[in-house]
């Protein structure tokens, strides 16, 4: 054989060194990978909890907000219908108050009338209760 094709031969041993070291290169390679998805999974599985925590929550403050805001229409109804009925009883009693205040100005325009016309019997007297009353 020829010197210079001798030299350009790897010989097996050499070979096999080489595959070793490529495979302890790859391992270390691996195991690095593998440490990395480690750290990475020990990272983002709490954070993936703490999403479906988050997301869980968003879902029953939802419902929460939802209940509430029935709770607040139901209390704005009955307040409504409440302000109804004292706006009913005051127009009730305005005019009550006014029925109350025509009937006493007539209570008083009859008493003023009698208490006049009771002074006028007794300046004339007999002469009215004859012309009343006749004989």
């Amino acid at each position: 054989m020829d010197p210079e094709k001798k030299s350009e031969q790897i010989s097996r041993a050499e070979l096999l060194e080489m595959q070793l070291k490529l495979r302890g290169d790859f391992q270390q390679e691996i195991d690095s990978i593998k440490e990395d998805l480690v750290s990475i999974n020990e990272k983002l599985l709490p954070l993936g909890r703490w999403l479906e925590n988050i997301e869980s929550h968003t879902g029953k403050m939802a419902d929460t907000l939802e209940k509430q805001k029935e709770a607040q229409d139901k209390f704005m109804e009955r307040l409504y219908e409440q302000e109804r009925n004292i706006q009913e009883l005051q127009s009730n009693m305005t005019f009550k108050n006014e029925k109350l205040r025509v009937s006493g100005a007539i209570l008083i325009s009859i008493i003023s009338v009698l208490g006049a016309g009771s002074g006028v019997v007794m300046l004339f007297g007999e002469r009215l209760a004859e012309f009343l009353f006749g004989n």
